[in-house]
Parts: C-alpha cells; structure tokens; sequence
C-alpha cells in the first residue's frame, strides 16, 4: 500500500506557526477531522491536502467533470494502489476516483486544475516512456515498481512529481476515509461512543451543581 497514515511528526507546530493563517486554519480544521474520524496523518500529508482544499469555485456546478474517461481511470487505478482491496473494500470500491474528480472540478482553482491536469498528463507520457506501453495496461509489477520510483523523485521523475504523487496520496487517504465504505468498514464504527445505556431518570438522580 502507498500513502499508509502516519503518527504526527514533532515538528508540526513549527510549520504550523510559520504558514499563512488561512492555510493553518484549513489545515487545524482538517486535522480535527481526521481525529474524529480515528485517523492519524503526519505533518505533511496534511500540509499537502490543506493545500488541496480551497472553498468551491464553482458554486454553480455546471461544470460536472474536469477528467475525461482516459483521466478518470488512470486516477481510479492509481487510487487502488494507494488503498487496496485487502480483506476491506479499497478506494474504486469507495468511490474516491469519483470524490477526487468532484474536488478538482468544484473546489480547486482554475490555475490548480490546469497543473493538475498537466501533472497527470506527464505522468502518462513518462509511464508511457519508461514501460513501453500506458500505465493502465502494464502488468502490475510494473506498475508497482514505476509508482515506487515516483514516491522517491528518482529518475525519469523528478521532484513535482514526487509532490504531484504525495498530493494523490492525500486525496486519496481522506476521500477513502470520508467514505461510508472508510469510515465503517475499514475503520470501526461505533455509532455512539461510551456505548448506550437505557437509564429511567429515577436511576440517575438529581444533577450536580456547576457553581
């Protein structure tokens, strides 16, 4: 598995004290999250998904996809790679292909989608070099291999495309996690924390005074 979550790092406050405030905010706001959904990411996988979001541009929504078919399925089968099917359904079966094509079509901005694009484009054309055929119809080993070469920045890649694979890998962990599939299978759901006890109000006697 790619992009496993990882304990906080030490120095997260100090990138924390530094950053513009708006990002700090997404980012203390999406940590919160995480931590109530049982998730632990490091410093920087939040800082790379914080980067991610943004408020939607598009309020409308009259723009129903940024990735076409071709796009699409190469963020599919990449998602599955990150978050495999193991004895839990994976990331196609959450749908996160679908959650990340919604936020780049309604939450990122139109300069971050033509990077985005652009990013996924030249992973395709140095896939394509490097394994003598698309990424998508090579065998797996293959597949796992190249993946592993971009996750270093080691050559054909370089280091926007070890940042582009590190944002996948954010979007992915919390679409997949976010799911009704993440968040009750994968994880444990207990749908009411401390568990439920019946209680008749002559059991529980008067309440305590605050003051």
């Amino acid at each position: 598995m790619f992009g496993t979550p990882h304990p906080p790092q030490r120095d997260s406050h100090r990138l924390a004290a530094t950053e513009p405030h708006s990002l700090n905010g997404r980012r203390q706001a999406l940590k919160h999250l995480a931590l109530l959904l049982g998730l632990s990411l490091s410093a920087s996988s939040l800082e790379a998904l914080a980067a991610s979001f943004s408020v939607p541009t598009d309020m409308a929504r009259r723009q129903k996809t940024l990735l076409d078919n071709n796009q699409l399925a190469l963020v599919r089968e990449l998602g599955e790679f990150i978050i495999p099917t193991t004895d839990t359904p994976g990331a196609i079966a959450a749908g996160v292909h679908d959650f990340i094509n919604y936020q780049l079509a309604y939450c990122f901005s139109k300069a971050d989608q033509a990077l985005y694009l652009k990013q996924l484009d030249r992973f395709s054309s140095l896939a394509q070099a490097a394994l003598g055929k698309s990424f998508l119809e090579a065998p797996s080993e293959q597949q796992v291999a190249l993946l592993s070469t971009m996750e270093k920045g080691e050559a054909p890649f370089a280091l926007e495309d070890r940042h582009f694979f590190k944002q996948l890998k954010a979007l992915v962990i919390f679409g997949y996690y976010t799911s009704e599939i993440g968040a009750s299978q994968e994880l444990k759901y207990l749908p009411i924390p401390g568990g439920f006890k019946n209680l008749k109000f002559k059991d529980v006697g008067r309440n305590w005074s605050q003051t």
